[in-house]
């Protein structure tokens, strides 16, 4: 039986397709979460120990989702004087990458949001509405370059893998 601190260290030889699903479990459960929180158990159209165990399950598949991105680039994002060439390249690309996407989105979100009230008027945002997407930059931001590199990285061929 493996130790966690041996499943940790074992993550950085993760192959793609695992590491896609981490990306995709990370950036999915916790949206999900509101979402489903917003949509379904706010209106009263699912009870909430219904909601309660879903719940529980897409919180544990953002965490577990961002162990995985955090143990497979351990040593790869933050420490780019240890890496080779080809490594460096990859991080460089994961780090424009991932900041490029968040850019963007910005931009576009604040554009939406510029147009919007240009019609309507002034809108009211409260704490209830603020306090997921504050969550969810806190959470999100941090791990972007890691995903970035998961997704983005080849596999190792079989001779170097070892």
């Amino acid at each position: 039986m493996a130790s966690p601190t041996s499943w940790y260290r074992g993550l950085s030889s993760l192959d793609r397709t695992r590491r896609r699903i981490a990306v995709i479990a990370a950036f999915a459960g916790y949206p999900l979460l509101i979402v489903g929180y917003a949509t379904l158990v706010a209106p009263g159209t699912l009870p909430t120990t219904l909601w309660a165990p879903i719940a529980i399950l897409l919180l544990s598949a953002t965490v577990l989702g961002v162990v995985v991105l955090y143990g497979y680039g351990q040593g790869r994002v933050a420490n780019s004087q240890l890496l080779d060439e080809r490594e460096r390249a990859m991080n460089d690309r994961a780090l424009l990458l991932g900041y490029g996407a968040v850019i963007t989105g910005a931009v576009l979100l604040l554009g939406a949001l510029a147009l919007y009230l240009s019609f309507v008027g002034p809108i009211t945002i409260t704490m209830t509405e603020l306090t997921p997407i504050v969550l969810a930059v806190a959470l999100y931001l941090p791990v972007l370059p890691f995903a970035a590199l998961a997704w983005i990285e080849p596999d190792l061929p079989d001779d170097e893998a070892a």
